[in-house]
């Protein structure tokens, strides 16, 4: 199991994802972003279960909720608008639960589903409160397709420079050594990494602020 955690930076903050119920990891005391909900869209059915618990929140850690929208692999829906209003409604939910004045939406959408995806993404931007902000996760490729990222209506954007799948070994090598090739929205503000697969310190601290994953939820750390 890797060692590496980042390190204190007071001008870089990480933020841990928590998709299971474990303890923070100290370098994420300030902030965490939890799963308050899950989202499974299976052909046209739209399934919902609850998210993560995270334990011993300190006092002062501020919460990022966030609304993760699975696509069935084998039975994916033909379009995303028959789930927009349970997706708006666990936005809803997710603001009012938020302490740190942000909320995440975490969709992989398919190419077939762009149009839906963005339409979707500013549908949220308005029903949200104003002064709440809206972050984005983003798979890697949609870092070379500014058709994804151009305009679109959060906050926020997070590429995920992990699980990067058949193009992992390319992307990896752009992120590292060509970051000019990723979308302006791909290169300085935000970012996701995961502890398994982990970038040279130069890349993330391009960052200001980054988001970890970890396969094991965390469970190693208690």
């Amino acid at each position: 199991m890797p060692a590496w955690l980042p390190p204190p930076d007071p001008l870089h903050d990480a933020v841990a994802w928590l998709w299971k119920d474990a303890s923070i990891p100290a370098f994420s005391r300030a902030a965490v972003a939890v799963v308050d909900r899950h989202i499974w869209l299976v052909g046209d059915k739209v399934l919902v279960r609850p998210g993560a618990h995270p334990r011993a929140l300190a006092r002062g850690t501020t919460v990022i909720p966030v609304v993760h929208v699975e696509i069935d692999p084998l039975h994916p829906p033909a379009s995303l608008r028959p789930a927009e209003p349970v997706v708006l409604d666990a936005m809803r939910s997710a603001a009012r639960a938020s302490t740190s004045g942000w909320v995440q939406l975490d969709l992989e959408a398919r190419p077939s589903q762009r149009a839906d995806y963005r339409e979707l993404v500013q549908r949220i931007r308005t029903t949200l409160p104003r002064e709440m902000k809206l972050s984005v996760t983003a798979l890697a490729w949609w870092c070379r397709s500014g058709a994804w990222l151009d305009g679109l209506a959060a906050d926020e954007v997070v590429p995920m420079f992990f699980r990067m799948g058949r193009e992992n070994a390319p992307l990896r090598d752009i992120v590292t050594r060509q970051p000019v090739a990723l979308h302006p929205l791909c290169r300085a503000s935000s970012a996701g990494f995961s502890r398994q697969e982990t970038f040279p310190r130069e890349v993330i601290s391009r960052y200001r602020r980054t988001y970890w994953f970890d396969e094991t939820g965390w469970k190693d750390i208690e």
